[in-house]
């Protein structure tokens, strides 16, 4: 059995969340339309100047003016080739459609996108020396070095899209949504880590946070602020936020379901607050969660082994 130090190096890789990835930048292509668009983005009707990461996001970023549109997303960028765009929209396309199978979702009706826009914006970052893969309502942004390391980004692009798939449940952003809950799912979303197996690496993962007054309880991480000073967010937070969906979703945890974690979506929208909307689907009462997270995923993960 892996440890989980030894696991977590493994996946110290470029795709692994939510605002850092994605090695140096290159410049622009002096060509940057490949191919001619089709259809003209001027007369397709989903096109509107300004993407949703305008409206949605803190960067206020312009396009090349071409973007690709797919049938559930449309790929923007500063400088990508067109033909790339066109890829990164078939592939955003597909990874939202695996999201849409997890959460055995069809009415694309209730979707509730940000106003005047009807799929989700991409945009492809090159130029900007920003280097990141984040979701806002209705959008994502992901830092590409290249033009050819598509395929190996899957997890990324349906974490990414798990975000957004919420959002546009809850027909907002939501910022009173605890991180620890949105990063679970995504990660979930996305396929999951696996870096917590058994009670040795959770007894390890306790170990290595005894200097944090939480012991590096995932629950006390509401907003990302609540991470400790120089915390390995990606590299080793998320791997209790994926041990705490598992434990949902398990019947050998909580034996809750996808369509519990929809339900509280729903409940958001309704503007329920979390912590009762979290008591009402999941069973739970937040603050007794929190005090009883460690017992909880011991005996989680010894009836698993």
């Amino acid at each position: 059995m892996q440890s989980l130090t030894s696991f977590s190096e493994k996946f110290q890789i470029l795709y692994i969340i939510p605002f850092v990835i994605i090695l140096g930048l290159f410049g622009c292509q002096e060509d940057p339309v490949s191919v001619i668009p089709d259809p003209d983005p001027v007369q397709d009707p989903d096109y509107i100047p300004e993407g949703a990461w305008v409206t949605c996001s803190p960067y206020k970023w312009t396009h090349d003016g071409q973007p690709y549109f797919g049938t559930y997303c449309i790929a923007y960028s500063d400088c990508c080739s067109y033909q790339f765009k066109k890829e990164v929209a078939l592939f955003a396309d597909e990874r939202f459609s695996d999201v849409l199978k997890i959460f055995e979702f069809d009415d694309m009706n209730d979707l509730l996108y940000p106003m005047d826009y009807h799929k989700v914006d991409v945009y492809i970052n090159r130029y900007h020396p920003e280097r990141m893969a984040a979701a806002w309502w209705g959008t994502i942004i992901i830092t590409f070095s290249s033009e050819n390391l598509l395929s190996v980004h899957s997890y990324l692009f349906k974490h990414e899209l798990t975000h957004v798939f919420q959002f546009l449940i809850e027909g907002h952003y939501n910022p009173s949504t605890p991180v620890w809950f949105t990063e679970a799912i995504a990660i979930y979303g996305g396929g999951g880590l696996w870096g917590i197996r058994d009670t040795d690496d959770l007894d390890q993962w306790i170990a290595d946070n005894s200097n944090d007054p939480n012991q590096g309880n995932p629950i006390y991480i509401e907003v990302w602020d609540d991470f400790p000073p120089g915390a390995d967010i990606t590299g080793y937070y998320y791997h209790v936020f994926d041990l705490t969906m598992r434990y949902f979703l398990d019947p050998k945890g909580l034996d809750k379901s996808i369509e519990d974690v929809l339900n509280l979506f729903y409940d958001l929208r309704n503007d329920i607050p979390f912590s009762l909307a979290f008591k009402l689907r999941f069973g739970l009462d937040v603050e007794t969660f929190k005090e009883e997270y460690y017992e909880r995923m011991r005996d989680y993960l010894n009836s698993e082994n």
